[in-house]
């Protein structure tokens, strides 16, 4: 199982199955919006990535969100 480096906020690591597993455990970890539904926290969570970095941030699914967070390095694969 490959484990994530997620440096959004504060730096975690997670073991998980795919890259769109990071939805619900930023979810998890986030102050404002944790107990929204998926989508709107996913769509929450984008904005702010597009503000804070100035990337494109793709929000339709969970895989959608964590390959761009891959993609622009928020996420990282360290195992």
């Amino acid at each position: 199982m490959p484990r994530y480096r997620l440096s959004y906020g504060e730096v975690c690591e997670f073991d998980a199955q795919g890259v769109g597993e990071v939805v619900p455990v930023m979810q998890d970890r986030h102050r404002v919006g944790g107990c929204d539904d998926e989508h709107s926290f996913m769509r929450r969570a984008a904005m702010e990535m597009c503000e804070w970095s100035g990337e494109n941030f793709y929000f339709h699914s969970r895989a959608a969100l964590g390959e761009s967070m891959l993609l622009n390095g928020l996420l990282e694969v360290v195992d």
